[in-house]
């Protein structure tokens, strides 16, 4: 084997797409992302046949008693083949060493265990691994149940996933959806709901709602910068998108199915006069109660057109697509306009999208790993059908121990987190 220290983006990103590790976070696109902020570089291994067989991409956070050097969603390689994991690890020690660094970090692409949705753990996994990145010198730091918002800066966390690969279209998925979610897209449908994807200058819009939500949720939100860097490192494999209804459309829906509904009792009334029928009379009442229904939607809806225009936003998220997953991350929701369920349509749409494309996984991405009722994200996700799983976690080994260990020391005494 031969490992290659300066791979070519190019070459990463061809294994990078044909592995069945692969994600977002280890493409080149994500490295042009990343590059605006921190060094980056690739690496590789190629095997006696001259081929690839492993890639990572790497980041650098400077410290003042060194650099540490991170694989986050890497390397990407068969993990079950213990010798190409101690040559690829032990030449990104030696490389990075080299380089003056103080601890190399790496975030593998597994998980640790499958949960169901009360929170019980069905199935472990990796554990042999663990001890094989114990056995090389790295601490293993597991994913822990998130609190106060405080998500993970190194790990992956707990992720929610859909599997698609049996599902061929979309009476096929709705039914895997809960009965609640699936008459909620179907009454947005209804109320004429439609999804938006935002060109590259509207990203201000979606920073916008993005931090009202950050706000409201208490968590960090991204730079306008960031999702601009990703418009443009990952062109057509990201994709920003909006829920909105236009009001004048939706006003004259309503009243167009009022005038129907009107129609409808006017016959009734006829047939009424010349003889008194129990079951007519009951379906004018149904009438009758779906005009004023319909009535209060337009009132709502004028009172809201007065207020914010034509158009309103319901929610929006922005979602990663590659072609061993799409991934739903940064987003918002205008809880204010929750009747129209927006955020239900919104994740109908992509993931009908994924089972079009033949793409076998839905990552919802983060929860928080509590089951007590507390996450209601997490219910939200659970309403579509999947599986919570709690990643690996991530593994540090020093590169310079006398400088790691005081680096660790200070930050203790200073009381700030052991990773960035």
């Amino acid at each position: 084997m031969e490992f290659k220290s300066d791979l070519s983006f190019s070459e990463f990103q061809q294994f990078a797409t044909q592995h069945p590790l692969g994600r977002y976070m280890q493409t080149s696109a994500q490295l042009a992302v990343t590059k605006h902020n921190k060094p980056v570089g690739c690496m590789g291994v190629y095997g006696s046949n001259g081929h690839l067989i492993a890639a990572a991409y790497y980041f650098v956070d400077h410290a003042k008693l060194g650099d540490v050097y991170s694989i986050k969603g890497g390397p990407l390689l068969d993990y079950s083949d213990g010798v190409l994991v101690d040559f690829f690890i032990q030449s990104c020690v030696r490389f990075f060493r080299g380089r003056g660094g103080l601890a190399l970090r790496i975030t593998p692409p597994l998980d640790a265990a499958v949960i169901d949705e009360q929170g019980h753990v069905t199935t472990t996994m990796n554990n042999e691994l663990i001890n094989h990145f114990n056995h090389l010198g790295f601490r293993h730091v597991a994913q822990k149940p998130i609190k106060d918002n405080k998500y993970p800066g190194v790990g992956l966390g707990f992720e929610f996933r859909k599997d698609l690969t049996n599902i061929h279209s979309t009476d096929e998925l709705r039914t895997t959806y809960a009965k609640q979610t699936r008459n909620d897209v179907k009454r947005a449908e209804r109320l004429g709901v439609y999804v938006k994807r935002l060109d590259y200058n509207e990203l201000s819009e979606f920073k916008k709602q993005t931090s009202l939500t950050a706000d409201r949720r208490d968590f960090a939100d991204k730079p306008l910068a960031f999702y601009q860097h990703a418009y443009q490192a990952f062109g057509d494999d990201v994709q920003f998108l909006m829920a909105q209804l236009n009001l004048a459309d939706f006003i004259q829906r309503n009243e167009n199915e009022i005038t129907a509904l009107s129609d409808e009792i006017a016959k009734i009334d006829n047939k009424l006069r010349v003889k008194q029928i129990k079951k007519l009379n009951r379906r004018r009442a149904e009438f009758e109660q779906q005009i004023q229904s319909k009535q209060r939607n337009i009132y709502q809806a004028q009172a809201e057109q007065q207020k914010y225009g034509d158009v309103i936003t319901l929610s929006g998220g922005m979602f990663y697509t590659e072609p061993q997953e799409v991934a739903y991350m940064f987003s918002f929701n205008n809880k204010e306009f929750g009747n129209y369920h927006g955020q239900v349509l919104l994740q109908d749409y992509m993931l009908n999208e994924a089972v079009a494309r033949k793409i076998p996984t839905y990552n919802f991405y983060m929860v928080t790993g509590n089951f007590d009722g507390t996450d209601g994200i997490l219910k939200f996700k659970q309403s579509f059908g999947g599986q919570t799983y709690q990643t690996i976690g991530w593994f540090e080994k020093p590169l310079n121990t006398v400088k790691y260990q005081l680096n660790r020391w200070m930050k203790k005494l200073l009381g700030r987190s052991d990773v960035r």
